[in-house]
């Protein structure tokens, strides 16, 4: 038991325990639509586009965070209208304007004189470093994103599976295409203070991945998704406390893990199920 509770006798991990299930369940519940939708490059193109709005708000000595938000749902904005209405592929799209934020991004750093912690942490993930006010604007942002989700559920349900046939039925696909663009990047600025950019992908991915291995239905499929990410951020935290490795980098291998495990015990493996013991 002291293992478990030495940890949180600090505030810096109680922050960093509460900053990371924050991260842990948004990922997991849009991470699910993510897949469903086969467009898993969308969040490194937004983790890894984000960077120069980073450098923004570093040069403006503005709050990472919220310049960070601004200008990474701007990029997922310019996604969907370059493949909406310029009627280029959606990997495209991401290739694009990914290739040439990043670049931006990495002109912007090399005008600096040096690199601060703020800067370097959202690059690598800095979990044990969540401030008060950066644990708010997580909390604030993930009741949003939640109450969007919660809203347009069954609307995002549908157009994961049947986008034609949804706007077909009168759901409004595009609105629904951006919305879910929008929540993306939301999620991905919050995450990376979490994994850093670099990581960001890992959790947004990975744990929706794992879950989709164990069940055909979206709900269930959900509550798995949490259950991995949530369990990936804790064993990852501690793993990060006590090896002392970087907490990004802990999580997201945590989560790999996970996935290895869920992919062979999958009903869809059968072969593989008996060879470990698991019979049906």
């Amino acid at each position: 038991m002291n293992f478990l509770l030495e940890p949180l006798q600090y505030p810096f991990m109680q922050h960093a325990l509460l900053g990371t299930f924050t991260v842990s369940i948004l990922c997991a519940v849009l991470g699910t639509f993510v897949v469903l939708r086969k467009i898993s490059f969308i969040g490194e193109g937004l983790a890894h586009g984000s960077l120069a709005g980073l450098a923004i708000g570093y040069l403006l000595h503005a709050n990472l965070y919220l310049v960070g938000n601004i200008y990474t749902a701007a990029l997922a904005m310019l996604i969907g209208f370059l493949h909406e209405k310029a009627k280029v592929s959606f990997d495209v799209a991401i290739g694009i304007i990914f290739s040439t934020s990043m670049a931006l991004g990495v002109a912007l750093i090399s005008r600096m004189k040096f690199y601060t912690t703020d800067l370097t942490g959202y690059l690598f993930g800095s979990v044990l470093s969540i401030s008060g006010s950066d644990l708010n604007i997580m909390v604030l942002g993930a009741i949003l994103v939640l109450v969007l989700t919660a809203l347009f559920y069954k609307e995002l349900v549908y157009c994961s599976f049947d986008a034609e046939m949804a706007e077909v039925s009168g759901v409004p696909r595009t609105f629904m295409h951006y919305l879910l663009l929008f929540m993306i990047a939301m999620v991905v600025v919050i995450a990376a203070q979490t994994l850093g950019i670099i990581l960001v992908t890992s959790l947004l991915i990975t744990p929706a991945a794992a879950a989709y291995q164990l069940t055909n239905r979206l709900n269930r499929m959900i509550l798995i998704a949490v259950g991995v990410s949530l369990l990936s951020s804790l064993t990852g935290l501690y793993a990060s406390y006590y090896l002392n490795i970087a907490s990004g980098a802990s999580i997201a291998l945590t989560a790999s893990i996970l996935f290895v495990i869920s992919y062979a015990l999958s009903a869809q493996r059968k072969p593989l199920r008996k060879s470990l013991g698991f019979h049906q």
